[in-house]
């Protein structure tokens, strides 16, 4: 019995913090407008290969 009583309220608690993390991303639309800065990739040389 205490069994159930203890797995219950670990499944609430899970449920609760993932309904907390996707409400709190769902009301957060101004931080996904927010552009962020792309990291610029190093230039590569030509292939310098000399295979026919």
């Amino acid at each position: 019995m205490i069994q159930i009583l203890l797995n219950s309220l670990v499944a609430v608690l899970i449920a609760s913090a993932f309904l907390t993390t996707a409400i709190s991303a769902l009301s957060s639309e101004d931080r996904s407008l927010r552009k962020v800065p792309a990291r610029a990739q190093p230039q590569r040389r030509p292939n310098t290969d000399r295979r026919s």
